[in-house]
């Protein structure tokens, strides 16, 4: 991963994805092979951090909600249940720990 503050400055792209889930990031890795590819996240990178690599931190992560750099975003469903999603390069695989 680079950081896009170190990278040239590039006027155009050939691909802009929006997202950096598991499908974001995929996708944006196959199309780099050949084309310039800007990926815009919300959230921050999980590598070496403790929540993302210790499954004892699962819960704290979730539980996180209002701290506006948290990896877990509070949303409503539409019949009205509390639930978090994810905003964290990886998406959710970040933080599901595994449950399907």
């Amino acid at each position: 991963m680079k950081d896009a503050t170190l990278s040239p400055n590039l006027s155009h792209f050939d691909y802009i994805i929006t997202g950096g889930g598991t499908a974001g990031c995929a996708l944006a890795a196959t199309l780099s092979q050949n084309a310039t590819v800007l990926v815009l996240e919300r959230g921050g990178s999980p590598y070496d951090n403790p929540t993302a690599t210790d499954i004892g931190n699962f819960a704290n992560t979730l539980l996180n909600i209002t701290d506006p750099n948290s990896w877990s975003q509070l949303f409503i469903s539409e019949d009205g249940v509390f639930n978090t999603r994810a905003r964290v390069l990886g998406g959710g695989t970040v933080l599901n720990a595994g449950f399907y």
